[in-house]
């Protein structure tokens, strides 16, 4: 996640003014990444989730129509985003939305069946930092989903190269190698990566991560 003040300001700043048209512009995007994703586990319906960086809930919305019991928590920087989450998911009393940056919200330890981080990795400054805090959330053998842009193909370093330029908060579009390191620096071992397309524009990448 963004590691100052400044970084976080200017993420939410930024989904604050695309908040009302976001899930108009990515649909379909977020429909294959989130595809990607809930494809990388199995889930038996009972589990405690977690979704770092969660936007306007569409992840929730699905999983709560898929399994009505499991628990999830969203967390994400901007409110305008979060409102539009809690009127998709409202009535679903397993789900909380909380406002802030990741790294300083206060969530119990070892509590999480799995957690994912859907198209937020090129924010992550110190990945680090948000690995480590994932871990001590999740319970051993939790899994971690992470999907993201992935700088192996043209279209990942195109990305890497205009971000630096036009967004503040910005860090770094990863490649897959890079993503397996950092991880398994922190705790993980990784069981499984997914390379896929959404569209023309982006190339993608899936990494789902066990909690060692």
């Amino acid at each position: 996640m963004p590691e100052t003040q400044k970084e976080s300001k200017a993420v939410r700043r930024k989904y604050n003014v695309i908040a009302r048209v976001y899930d108009h512009i990515f649909s379909n995007y977020t429909r294959k990444t989130i595809g990607a994703a809930l494809g990388g586990i199995q889930l038996k319906g009972q589990e405690s989730l977690l979704d770092i960086g969660c936007g306007t809930g569409s992840l929730e919305k699905i999983l709560v129509q898929q399994h009505p019991q499991l628990k999830i928590i969203g967390i994400d920087l901007s409110e305008d985003m979060l409102e539009l989450g809690r009127k998709k998911l409202k009535g679903s009393s397993n789900v909380i939305f909380k406002q802030g940056n990741f790294l300083n919200v206060d969530l119990p330890q070892n509590t999480f069946d799995a957690a994912f981080s859907l198209s937020n990795l090129h924010y992550f400054s110190k990945p680090e930092a948000t690995f480590q805090k994932a871990a001590s959330l999740l319970k051993k053998s939790g899994h971690l989903i992470i999907v993201d842009w992935n700088r192996d193909f043209w279209q990942g370093k195109l990305y890497n190269w205009y971000m630096n330029w036009a967004d503040p908060a910005f860090a770094k579009v990863f490649n897959p190698s890079e993503a397996k390191t950092l991880l398994a620096q922190c705790g993980f071992e990784i069981e499984k990566i997914h390379l896929f397309g959404v569209g023309l524009r982006w190339r993608m990448m899936c990494l789902v991560a066990r909690k060692l």
